[in-house]
């Protein structure tokens, strides 16, 4: 039974049980609204089809003991695919976002059309070992709901649909979005925000990126343009990619060391280089701040190609925010991420296509 099988309500409580599990049937349904009889006879053949299971029992205060729902991974295989300029990074994952193979290939990425034949070879090339029930394409840009790019100017594409174009083929359903809203999404349902309802990414690296997840819903906005902060101007009047993007922050640390610099220089004890690296975490402190006046996060995840410099600096992040903070709202719980690389950003092409899979259609 593949997850393009099922009924709206059969959907409804494998998500339920993917992000909030392991769940028991009490909390089932609250969640969901359903009676116990109607829990129980939908989630049987779900359990007999292998897309869930019970867990290991847990001792109920009266009763029998309780047997929490769990999402099984090998329920179903999805690909994650994230584009950069000549190359596809590609990662096969599992219903529960485990990642079980990856794959890095050069290819034409010129255009809308290039991209999708080059994922459609992809795909041949594994079609023995790959068996995905669906895919997921992340870019750095603006996708729309719909699959129609935006923006996309570090692709060199003007317009076109990303989805149509991977579903034409690759015969696949597709689904596609800005990688940063793709990180954002995996991380919420998989990773560091799961269990929040309420929760933001900023990414630093080549750029500077938000995502934004309000009432457990992903924030895409008007065109798919939800979370362009980099391009917001901080209080000293710079744009936030000016001052914490990796490449005009490492022009400032030359610059007032009076040598050239690497990027590894950034993580040295050089008390220079770490009074620019304190300013640039104070304006990421302001960031955050700006963050939790826009969508109001419990929690902010800080993450990127470019984090290691701000890893140790997360005193001057929290001032930077101290700064900013409204009034008597509490500050966001502040965690820094891993250093990302190009497939961890496939990852998240892969949690869209399972959330694509179980929305209701």
């Amino acid at each position: 039974m593949s997850l393009a099988e099922l009924d709206p309500t059969s959907r409804l409580l494998v998500e339920t049980v993917l992000r909030h599990g392991p769940i028991s049937r009490a909390a089932m349904t609250r969640r969901t609204g359903l009676s116990s009889g109607s829990l129980t006879r939908v989630t049987a053949p779900l359990v007999g089809a292998g897309i869930l299971k019970e867990g290991a029992s847990r001792r109920a205060r009266v009763g029998r003991p309780a047997l929490p729902l769990e999402a099984v991974d090998s329920a179903a295989r999805f690909v994650g695919v994230k584009v950069v300029p000549g190359r596809l990074y590609a990662v096969l994952a599992g219903l529960c976002g485990v990642v079980h193979g990856s794959a890095v290939e050069d290819a034409d990425t010129s255009s809308v059309e290039s991209t999708a034949a080059a994922i459609a070879g992809l795909l041949d090339q594994r079609a023995g070992t790959w068996t995905p029930e669906a895919l997921g394409v992340s870019i750095a840009g603006a996708v729309d709901p719909f699959g129609t790019v935006r923006a996309a100017r570090l692709l060199g594409w003007s317009g076109g649909n990303i989805t149509g174009a991977v579903t034409t083929a690759t015969g696949l359903s597709c689904a596609a979005a800005n990688d940063v809203d793709a990180l954002t999404l995996a991380e919420h349902w998989f990773g560091r925000g799961r269990g929040a309802h309420n929760f933001v990414v900023l990414t630093v690296g080549v750029g500077v990126g938000a995502g934004a997840v309000v009432e457990d819903r992903l924030l895409l906005g008007h065109q798919g343009s939800a979370g362009m902060l980099g391009a917001a101007w901080a209080s000293d009047g710079r744009r936030f990619r000016e001052m914490l993007a990796t490449e005009p922050l490492l022009e400032r640390a030359c610059a007032a060391a009076g040598r050239p610099l690497t990027e590894a220089d950034l993580r040295g004890d050089d008390p220079v280089v770490g009074g620019v690296l304190d300013e640039a975490a104070e304006a990421l402190g302001e960031l955050v701040g700006l963050a939790k006046l826009a969508w109001g996060p419990e929690r902010v995840l800080i993450t990127g190609d470019g984090i290691a410099p701000f890893v140790p600096r997360l005193p001057a992040i929290q001032r930077g925010l101290e700064r900013h903070r409204y009034y008597d709202i509490e500050p966001p719980e502040v965690q820094m991420g891993d250093t990302l690389d190009f497939l961890s950003w496939a990852r998240g092409g892969a949690a869209l296509a399972i959330r694509a899979s179980l929305q209701l259609r």
